[in-house]
């Protein structure tokens, strides 16, 4: 039974929706949560869907890569990470299960084909392997806590976890401190890996204290602070040692563009580490580093200005500018068909996805909804589509799903609105407050409801009270007076839906959604109140 509480014009009662995604108390900063949570669920399945459903091998796979439908130890560590915050452990079970059939249970191999098998790429890849060690930690802890079942499988979460960082720290880390891209690298290094939110963890939890997890964190900092790009915030995708620029040289890895000079799709990784190593444990270094990347973005023109940068001065623009507007990127989206080629240049629910991190961990509640509107610009709420971007570029671009590969920049979308929900929180704290709402500001406005019509005048001269009491209890109103009156029901077009003569009666609204007018009448007047029934107490 729920009594209904009335304002002096209208009421809304607004019931919390129950998401799929983990809902777990905190203090972590949030904007729009309600709505984007609901975003968060629909994409997540439709990631099942395409990366994962559509093949046998149970892992994530890259539909649109270089060689189609291939799979990479990236795909696990970030399908894992968002079984974990989708609250779904099934898949969560699913994509590790895959991951350690296909690609070995520590130090993965990097790359395997649609069918799991090899494609000749040999060695692990450092991101992956922290990430997929964070995500067992933390399933870990969901058991710990009671949200998540123990079954064989989750019994080995811990055990597996202690592997897959061992594994890490001993093979993928030069001088005990700096990351290596994987058992090879220090130089170059690819600094969009960095992780010290995660190395934290991974310190607290690994029972080897050999392991100086610490000592990364500290290392992570000093070459980011070494990098040429520091004073703006960004670093550039493959590195020296030091952060310094290496031109390609024959040290850069994986996927280079601009010779791995650029602030592209490895390098823009860091604003999402960073804003979680402010948010989580508060590093002032954290805080220097996001508020340079602040100040520049929001002086290029903020939310609009999410993209890739240049970082040096070239023959194809200064330290600063955007990529070059003219460049394709051909190898990741069907490289023989050009009409699926896109700009380098990207101004997307990737890009807005990870610098809205930054907002999140610096800027202002104001800034926050800006980044939230902006976002929303990538999203079709009123169709409640499976994936984030536009299915045609409202600007008449090639912004769109044909163009994007609906992998790579579907996850670092949702890791942006994930941290935005306060979905994406440290799951060992032991924070046990309530959880706090942040700004409710929602991304996607309703249009509000229309007014209630004006009451006639002899109605509002003999507005006496009549001690009515109004509950509800799932589809049925029950109305109570002290004495005997009319009731009557009536739409906010005037239609009556209910009447009865009794102190007490009730009525069941069935399938109605929306505003309704609630009249006794008896002998001293008329009292009148105006409530929403909320679709979701049907």
């Amino acid at each position: 039974m729920r009594n209904i509480v009335f304002i002096a014009i209208a009421l809304s009662i607004l019931f919390s929706p129950a998401f799929a995604v983990l809902e777990i108390p905190n203090a972590q900063p949030k904007v729009g949560a309600e709505q984007w949570k609901q975003v968060l669920d629909s994409t997540w399945l439709g990631l099942k869907r395409r990366n994962i459903d559509v093949y046998s091998t149970g892992l994530v796979h890259r539909p649109k890569s270089e060689t189609p439908g291939d799979a990479v130890s990236e795909g696990v560590g970030y399908g894992m990470l968002l079984a974990l915050y989708a609250d779904d452990q099934e898949y969560f079970d699913k994509i590790w299960a895959a991951g350690k059939r296909y690609m070995g249970s520590s130090c993965l191999t990097w790359r395997v084909n649609q069918n799991g098998g090899s494609t000749g790429d040999q060695g692990p890849a450092s991101d992956a392997d922290e990430d997929i060690g964070l995500a067992l930690i933390f399933a870990s802890k969901l058991i710990d806590k009671g949200k998540w079942e123990n079954t064989s499988e989750s019994a080995k979460y811990a055990s597996d976890a202690q592997a897959v960082i061992k594994c890490l720290f001993e093979h993928q880390v030069y001088d005990w401190k700096l990351l290596k891209p994987g058992s090879w690298g220090a130089p170059p290094i690819n600094p969009g890996y960095f992780a010290p939110a995660w190395y934290r963890i991974f310190a607290e939890f690994d029972n080897d204290d050999s392991h100086t997890w610490n000592a990364m964190v500290d290392e992570s900092y000093r070459v980011l602070k070494a990098n040429p790009a520091y004073n703006i915030g960004m670093v550039a995708d493959w590195t020296g040692n030091n952060g310094e620029l290496i031109h390609g040289a024959g040290q850069s890895g994986y996927n280079p563009y601009l010779s791995g000079d650029a602030f592209f799709k490895d390098a823009i990784r860091i604003l999402w580490r960073i804003a979680n190593d402010y948010i989580w444990f508060k590093d002032p270094r954290a805080k220097e580093f996001l508020d340079n990347s602040f100040a520049f973005i929001n002086g290029k023109g903020g939310p609009s200005a999410a993209n890739f940068y240049q970082l040096e001065n070239t023959n194809k623009g200064n330290k600063g500018d955007l990529v070059p507007a003219g460049d394709k990127w051909t190898d990741f989206n069907d490289r023989n068909n050009k009409n699926t080629w896109r700009y380098r240049q990207e101004h997307s629910h990737l890009t807005v996805g990870q610098w809205l991190t930054v907002a999140m961990a610096v800027g202002s509640d104001e800034d926050k909804i800006a980044w939230s509107s902006e976002m929303a610009a990538f999203y079709d709420w009123e169709n409640k589509v499976d994936f984030f971007g536009n299915a045609d570029d409202p600007t008449g671009g090639i912004e769109d799903t044909l163009h994007n590969e609906m992998y790579f920049d579907q996850f670092l979308a949702w890791f942006g609105v994930s941290l935005m929900s306060g979905t994406w929180v440290n799951i060992m704290s032991d924070y046990n407050g309530e959880d706090v709402e942040g700004i409710t500001v929602q991304p996607f406005p309703e249009p509000e409801p229309p007014e209630p019509p004006e009451p006639p005048e002899s109605i509002k001269k003999n507005n006496i009270g009549h001690g009515i009491q109004i509950t509800q209890n799932g589809k049925l109103l029950q109305m109570r007076s002290q004495s005997d009156v009319v009731w009557k029901i009536h739409n906010l077009q005037g239609k009556l839906l209910f009447s009865s003569n009794s102190r007490e009666t009730s009525w069941d609204s069935g399938n109605f959604k929306g505003a309704v007018v609630v009249s006794a009448t008896g002998k001293s007047g008329t009292e009148r109140k105006v409530l929403v029934i909320h679709p979701r107490t049907q």
